[in-house]
């Protein structure tokens, strides 16, 4: 399928219902506010029609199959009918609305401009490019580091080995015999700890090019050590992160109208647990950043559980430079960014709603003009019962329209 795909220019893009579930290097490559042509469309048409038919669901369960997809059928005939084409004009002018709201923050931003001192626009492009360069380059560590990091850990474990604390003296022979035999067992492991760090120490030095072992307290040394710090850092900030994700997923669903009581008395209990295993997972990430040199924020309970999108971890984490001066990673910075490409998505929304609006005005037209036509045609030939069934049909397919063409001609004489 990848070259049909690619051949019908199929894009995949992430609703912004879901986008909290998503990591910001997702996002900046696949939320349509940062697609150009996109508009200020959400793309979740699909959830806000299962919002509404989530009620056929207490009719539909125990019927039959023939009454479950009558049922289904009338309700779409009824949606599509007097549902859907009713509020169509209503939708249509609510966008234009909120795309001219939206337009008319762009004082503000030329504002926010000249305080970060940007003179083009075209900067936040260049700045979100940057911040998915940075993004990317989290995703996988070096081959280097990673060998070196093994390397310094094997090595590490070599050396722990190597140490041996002498047999402290026993008065009672069958304890001393006990005692004994134990510490023969731990050398032995020992030995074989040691012969297995070596033997994969020297091939990692193969790998590396290691010419001279390190030692401790070298430079390589030591900045192999930093690394295993900044790696165990990472994995306590991606359990930490899990577990907050968890929570907000199980909050939202909690909120939901549908939810019953039983579940939501389930859902509190493992609320209650998870906190607990936040606060456990909290105490890691900051023994773990307080390691580092320099150490990394600390974080708290009050400020953790108020985290609402997995972005807001990205940029927590490491690369190999230190993002945390980039304008783009301030908060100001990113508030005028994300403003800027709002504005571009009201444009592209405006360009497709004055092409949508027209189409839509010329299918009232043609389809008023082409029932007439037949009804006319039918009562010249005589087929007058026909001709009503068409009459009855345009009535019920067209009555909305007046209300239709209200609404557009109140949005045309808008400033």
């Amino acid at each position: 399928l990848g070259p049909l795909v690619r051949a019908g220019k199929f894009e995949s893009h992430i609703g912004s219902f879901h986008r909290t579930g998503h990591s910001r290097r997702c996002q900046v490559r696949n939320l349509p506010k940062y697609v150009r042509g996109a508009g200020s469309e959400g793309y979740e048409q699909n959830e806000a029609f299962f919002s509404k038919s989530n009620a056929l669901a207490g009719r539909t369960r125990y019927a039959s199959v023939f009454h479950r997809q009558q049922a289904i059928t009338t309700y779409l005939q009824h949606t599509d009918r007097a549902t859907t084409y009713a509020a169509l004009s209503q939708l249509l002018v609510t966008k234009y609305y909120r795309a001219l709201e939206t337009l008319a923050t762009e004082p503000a931003l030329k504002l926010a401009m000249r305080g970060l001192g940007v003179t083009d626009r075209s900067t936040f492009d260049s700045w979100l490019e940057a911040e998915r360069e940075y993004l990317e380059s989290l995703e996988k560590e070096p081959e280097e580091e990673t060998l070196a990091m093994e390397y310094y850990q094997k090595l590490a474990a070599s050396l722990r080995s190597e140490t041996f604390a002498p047999t402290s003296y026993e008065p009672n022979l069958a304890e001393a015999e006990k005692a004994t035999r134990k510490r023969e067992a731990e050398r032995r492991h020992a030995f074989e700890l040691e012969a297995k760090s070596l033997e994969a120490v020297m091939y990692l030095e193969s790998r590396l090019g290691v010419v001279n072992r390190w030692k401790p307290g070298e430079p390589e040394w030591l900045e192999a050590q930093a690394l295993v710090g900044k790696r165990r850092y990472q994995r306590a900030l991606d359990t930490l992160e899990g577990l907050i994700v968890g929570r907000l997923f199980e909050l939202w669903r909690m909120n939901l109208s549908d939810t019953g009581y039983k579940l939501r008395k389930h859902i509190a209990k493992a609320l209650q647990a998870r906190s607990k295993a936040i606060r456990t997972a909290l105490d890691a990430y900051n023994i773990a950043a307080a390691a580092l040199d320099p150490p990394r924020p600390q974080l708290s309970w009050d400020v953790v559980v108020h985290y609402g999108f997995l972005a807001e971890f990205d940029l927590l984490r490491f690369s190999r430079r230190d993002v945390r001066a980039e304008p783009w990673a301030k908060g100001p910075g990113r508030a005028a960014m994300d403003q800027h490409f709002e504005l571009l998505g009201a444009k592209d929304e405006i360009r497709k709603l004055d092409v949508e609006i027209q189409r839509f005005v010329t299918f009232m037209k043609d389809d008023e003009a082409i029932l007439r036509y037949h009804e006319q045609r039918l009562r010249r030939e005589g087929s007058v019962e026909l001709a009503h069934q068409v009459w009855l049909y345009g009535r019920e397919t067209t009555r909305f329209n007046a209300g239709h063409r209200r609404r557009l001609a109140n949005l045309a004489k808008a400033p």
